[in-house]
């Protein structure tokens, strides 16, 4: 199989997946918005911008890491759960669990292993891949959600 057939491949299962996972991303994005708000936005336009340019995937988990350590707004729940999970920790198991779950599947529907070093490759970029749409979609949903808050408080 020619390599430009799989590139429309992989292009068209990660768009697949992007839309299957946007439900996730609105309630992240909720989630974001109630524990970051408006006023730390560069913290998730830094998130967005480490998902665009980063070469592994552990370089955007130990952001996600970084943050929640040191910044006492990525360790809140949603505000309407007195109980809910930090942000940060619900982003991380999110990426970390159910996107590594969704690149094995659309590694059985492309037949990608992962015994060759070619294959364990492709399996990495499609994981970069998914989670860079869905940080794309979290940041979208936050700035909605965040810039409507704001604009109710302003009312």
């Amino acid at each position: 199989m020619s390599s430009q057939i799989n590139q429309v491949k992989i292009i068209r299962e990660v768009n697949v997946q992007a839309e299957e996972f946007y439900k996730d991303a609105v309630e992240m994005g909720i989630h974001a918005a109630s524990a970051l708000k408006a006023n730390h936005r560069s913290q998730m336009t830094g998130l967005e911008n480490i998902a665009e340019s980063a070469l592994k995937y552990s370089d955007i988990f130990d952001y996600i890491k970084r943050q929640t350590a040191r910044y006492s707004y990525w360790q809140q729940g949603p505000e309407h759960e007195k109980t809910g999970e930090a942000f940060g920790e619900r982003l991380l198991k999110y990426l970390e669990q159910e996107l590594r779950n969704r690149r094995d599947s659309v590694c059985r529907r492309l037949v990608v292993g992962d015994k060759t070093e070619e294959d364990k490759q492709l399996r990495r970029h499609l994981y970069l891949l998914l989670i860079r749409q869905f940080v794309r979609q979290l940041v979208v949903q936050y700035e909605y959600r965040a810039r409507l808050v704001d604009n109710k408080k302003g009312a």
